[in-house]
């Protein structure tokens, strides 16, 4: 593990010597001196009403969660700085007249352990977004298709939750300081954003692959603050008894100056069987090339009116609802190199009795702007010890 180290730390220090290099989204800080990711650098200063400079998930994805289909902002930051190499100067986002984008996500993940080597389709992800107007009003459709450990390829069942997916989202922009009201279903914004694959996420909000969230969300991001508050009404897949309803609330502040941020969390749901209060601190920084972020997230489960009748049905809702836990995660990436960045993670889990531990190294790297790979070794120690390795390679493409 110690060598493990040694030789991440001796690679970004060699690949720390050189000069004008611009950043990578690893995290969204690390482009926070950088205003010509989002529009052309020598435009006229807007009014600040007008304004959509931020560094929050927002400023580059059509879902202000994150991941999944990029905004015209996005489109110019793919293209311009986002990979290795770029193949055409991108269009200006004020300059975008497109109605109609479509964007597709193909993932494939392999896992190798001490006693196995497994390879499997992770997902297929189509998604549609509408805008009539060009500005304003946007309609988005996503359609997600999930893959299992064992599978040579993937198969398009619609009629089964755990393979087949479908978001829907109508949303209210370019409001007044970047402003928006969206009603969905899908995922509310809650905590820093992490790939689920590579972290303890699951654990720390409490969602299976399987779970979508109605709800209706009202946020924005002038410039240096940030919120997102969602009025949520549950899992659609679970019984009127089981779905969590309640509220959500994720903001902080931001700024340019060594990309510092802090933000927070609170979520506070209830069903008929259980309630689930959630709150969350962290925050990060930029130093040269590199990124340091952490954030501690607590979470409660707190079962409600158990009856010996019906312990079968709250063991069986148990199954799907992830207990009190807290989670701690810190991370430092270097991000010096276009298209580049190396990250070192450290998370600490405490989940009933359970104590785990986990250390990752990742290489992420988009070489050119469609295209994306990542690897990661993970070294977990406590309750359970295992290391394993994971490769991923994402296809992304926007019409």
């Amino acid at each position: 593990m110690k060598s493990a180290i040694f030789t991440l730390c001796l690679v970004v220090c060699c690949l720390y010597s050189a000069k004008d290099l611009k950043a990578t989204p690893l995290f969204a800080v690390q482009a926070s001196n950088q205003c010509g990711a989002c529009h052309r650098p020598g435009r006229s200063e807007v009014e600040v009403w007008n304004r959509r400079c931020t560094l929050d998930c927002q400023g580059c994805h059509v879902d202000p969660s994150g991941a999944g289909p990029r905004n015209q902002w996005g489109y110019y930051f793919q293209n311009d700085a986002l990979a290795s190499v770029n193949f055409f100067e991108p269009i200006d986002p004020l300059d975008d007249k497109s109605r109609f984008d479509l964007h597709y996500d193909g993932r494939i993940i392999q896992r190798a352990t001490e006693s196995e080597t497994r390879q499997f389709p992770m997902n297929s992800e189509f998604s549609v977004r509408l805008r009539p107007f060009i500005n304003w009003l946007h309609f988005v459709y996503q359609a997600n298709f999930l893959g299992r450990i064992g599978d040579q390829s993937l198969r398009a069942t619609m009629d089964d939750p755990r393979r087949f997916q479908q978001k829907y989202a109508v949303m209210i922009d370019a409001l007044p300081f970047n402003l928006y009201l969206r009603a969905f279903r899908g995922y509310p914004v809650y905590g820093l954003r992490h790939s689920n694959h590579s972290r303890w996420i699951r654990e720390k909000i409490g969602f299976t692959p399987y779970d979508l969230i109605d709800g209706v969300s009202f946020g924005g991001t002038p410039t240096v603050p940030f919120f997102h508050a969602t009025a949520i009404e549950g899992n659609p897949q679970d019984e009127d008894e089981d779905k969590q309803k309640g509220f959500s609330f994720y903001g902080g502040l931001r700024g340019v100056t060594l990309g510092w941020n802090i933000h927070g969390s609170y979520w506070d749901t209830k069903s008929e069987k259980a309630e689930v209060s959630m709150h969350a601190l962290g925050g990060g920084f930029k130093i040269a090339d590199f990124v340091i972020m952490g954030e501690r997230n607590s979470r409660s489960v707190n079962w409600l009116n158990l009856d010996i009748e019906e312990t079968e049905s709250y063991r069986g809702q148990a199954i799907r609802l992830h207990p009190s836990s807290s989670i701690s995660d810190y991370s430092l990436a270097f991000v010096g190199i276009p298209g580049l960045s190396f990250a070192y993670i450290f998370e600490e889990l405490e989940q009933l009795n359970i104590e785990s531990k986990r250390q990752s190294l990742s290489v992420d790297f988009h070489p050119v702007p469609y295209l994306q790979f990542e690897f990661w070794r993970r070294f977990e120690t406590g309750a359970r010890k295992l290391v394993d390795s994971l490769f991923l390679g994402h296809v992304y493409w926007d019409f």
